[in-house]
């Protein structure tokens, strides 16, 4: 087992934890922000895989949100969500 601390990485909360980045649907000017925090959470916990990236920011927002990103398809690349079957949208 390797006890380096500089190899340990913290973990994804999840998604109804209160310390997880949010975004306010209602106030659309504020996705940069969503982001920059999720930029922040990936780099403390070792995430570095875009596909990773992807499930996560799906998972912090609305389901009807998550929806709505894996409907397009410079998001979808077979992320899933809910139940974990892919969501093989041809919008």
């Amino acid at each position: 087992m390797n006890n380096d601390p500089t190899t340990q990485h913290a973990r994804m909360p999840p998604h109804n934890n209160t310390t997880v980045p949010k975004w306010d649907e209602s106030c659309p000017m504020e996705l940069p922000q969503y982001f920059k925090e999720l930029d922040y959470l990936f780099a403390d916990c070792g995430i570095a895989d875009d596909t990773q990236k992807k499930e996560y920011a799906s998972q912090y927002v609305s389901y009807g949100m998550a929806e709505t990103w894996l409907g397009l398809p410079e998001f979808s690349n077979n992320i899933v969500i809910g139940n974990n079957t892919p969501r093989p949208y041809t919008y």
